[in-house]
């Protein structure tokens, strides 16, 4: 498991990065930042240096795959609104507020999740449920949040409501614990943000799946790359759908 104190890392060990293969890094580099232009470089070379000792991996190879998830994640959303804009209803891109209609009420641990537009990539959206008419919830707007399931608008295709297979007690405790993020800062970071202290800023995503990986030890992301992605936590094979939101 990777660790969550990378922080510790001196700037200068942050800033130094391998020689081998320096060209493609580099180009790794600038491709990533282009697709995640809210991260900053040293942002990037810290969190993937930090992995680099903790996993083996070179620095090259984790660069790749950050760009290669990245890449992937952009496919997955363009394909999916395709897919959304040819029904009746169609999908809106947002961030902190927008859809047309009421998320509803849910269960205490249970996440949602919408199609939806956070800075310059569709990463989609998801929010946790901390009792059956709240949602606790990263947005840009605010940071960690409460809004009311009747305030939450959500697109009218593509929302889900899903559970996590856990028991009720880590279930209740998750809920319990993104709660008690509210008022952190929001991070625009998805790129690198499984690598990150659970702790501090975070993004819709990051916030469940810290609550579940703090409170059940489950790894709600479904290709555990360096980046958790709110389709990943949708796709994550500890998930059950209840509902299509409509």
């Amino acid at each position: 498991m990777v660790k969550k104190h990378i922080l510790t890392f001196s700037f200068t060990a942050a800033m130094l990065f391998s020689q081998t293969g320096n060209t493609y890094a580099t180009s790794y580099v600038d491709d990533i930042l282009k697709l995640q232009p809210d991260i900053s470089k040293q942002e990037l070379l810290q969190d993937v240096r930090a992995f680099s000792v903790d996993t083996g991996q070179s620095e090259q190879i984790i660069l790749e795959q950050i760009y290669t998830e990245l890449k992937e994640d952009k496919a997955q959303g363009i394909a999916e609104k395709v897919a959304y804009a040819q029904t009746k209803e169609g999908v809106s891109t947002y961030g902190a507020s927008g859809g047309t209609i009421s998320v509803g009420a849910g269960t205490k641990g249970n996440f949602y999740y919408t199609p939806s537009q956070t800075a310059y990539l569709d990463h989609g959206h998801v929010g946790m449920y901390y009792n059956s008419t709240t949602i606790v919830e990263a947005v840009p707007s605010t940071g960690v949040r409460t809004i009311s399931t009747t305030q939450r608008l959500v697109d009218s295709v593509g929302a889900v409501e899903k559970s996590v297979k856990t028991t009720s007690t880590n279930r209740n405790k998750a809920a319990d614990w993104a709660y008690s993020q509210l008022g952190q800062s929001y991070s625009y970071n998805f790129a690198t943000n499984r690598l990150t202290a659970h702790t501090g800023d975070k993004n819709c995503s990051k916030l469940i799946w810290s609550a579940y990986q703090l409170n059940g030890n489950l790894d709600l992301d479904v290709d555990g790359g360096a980046g958790v992605y709110p389709r990943d936590v949708r796709d994550a094979s500890d998930t059950t759908l209840v509902r299509t939101i409509k």
